[in-house]
């Protein structure tokens, strides 16, 4: 596909895509991918990615940051690469690096497969703690001086780290079945947005009372991306679709038909110099970049 003024395509991995995420600093986009690289997409150049790092793992997730970034493997090794190329190698976590967290202090939070969150600053091991019966960590966002943080489990916690309570004693947030993905702080809203392997969204209140659910997908729901006044979602089942934050209703469903995946997608991002971008990957092994406003009815308007 070539690019154009409102579609284009990242190619290049040799395995899925597991996550994307927006380098605003640097004007690029990140991609972790199942081949084991870690690759740069220069904006305005989506052709010519540039692979940063390689590992005999698949990566399962990337995160920019003001000194470079921070990428995860499913083995559970961290890399740290700055910004003059240099990296730091650590084993973090047994059964894979799931979730990353960057706090503007500079402190790195990471989620693990064996139920542990470490914290980094510079690149070194400052903090850890364990969720029992956790299984893996999927999800941590950040939130006034806590983080939620969801799990395999099914369970969602709101966490302080600078606390004694332990996390699974935390303030419950959110339950899927089969594990929680993915969630969302709506501050207009008071209220939390959830999605996980059941394929629902959940909104909560504060006190982690239930307010809505939506059989959203037909598949889990991996990631979540908001845009002005949209929430995205990707999903197992092929599709990103397009919800309404007043009510949760139902706006657009991308799909291959018109320039989405071809099979799961895991990764979702907004970015681009002014946001304007939706970025999705996923198993086809392709970015997928759309200008969303081009999806809404009345674009978006």
């Amino acid at each position: 596909m070539g690019t154009n003024d409102t579609l284009y395509e990242l190619s290049g991995h040799q395995g899925a895509i597991y996550d994307a995420v927006w380098d605003n600093q640097r004007s690029r986009w990140l991609t972790a991918g199942g081949d084991g690289i870690v690759a740069a997409w220069k904006e305005g150049d989506p052709s010519n990615g540039k692979a940063l790092l390689h590992h005999d793992k698949a990566f399962f997730c990337v995160l920019a940051l003001t000194s470079g970034l921070v990428a995860g493997t499913e083995d559970g090794e961290l890399f740290f690469l700055d910004l003059e190329g240099d990296v730091s190698r650590w084993t973090a976590h047994k059964g894979g690096v799931f979730s990353l967290l960057a706090m503007e202090d500079g402190r790195v939070f990471t989620g693990g497969g064996d139920g542990r969150i470490l914290c980094w600053k510079s690149g070194e091991l400052v903090g850890e703690w364990t969720w029992e019966n956790a299984s893996k960590i999927r999800t941590l966002v950040s939130y006034e001086d806590s983080i939620f943080i969801g799990a395999s489990n099914g369970e969602g916690r709101l966490w302080n780290p600078e606390a004694p309570t332990p996390i699974k004693d935390c303030k419950a947030l959110g339950q899927h079945l089969g594990g929680l993905y993915c969630a969302m702080r709506l501050d207009h809203k008071k209220a939390w947005i959830t999605g996980g392997r059941d394929g629902h969204l959940r909104a909560w209140d504060d006190n982690g009372q239930p307010l809505l659910e939506i059989p959203a997908h037909e598949g889990a729901i991996y990631r979540m991306a908001i845009s002005s006044e949209w929430l995205w979602t990707a999903s197992r089942d092929k599709t990103v679709k397009c919800w309404s934050l007043r009510d949760l209703s139902p706006a657009y469903r991308w799909t291959h038909r018109d320039g989405g995946c071809r099979r799961s997608v895991n990764a979702l991002a907004i970015g681009g110099p002014n946001n304007e971008w939706l970025l999705a990957g996923g198993d086809d092994r392709n970015g997928h970049a759309v200008k969303w406003r081009s999806l809404l009815p009345d674009n978006g308007g």
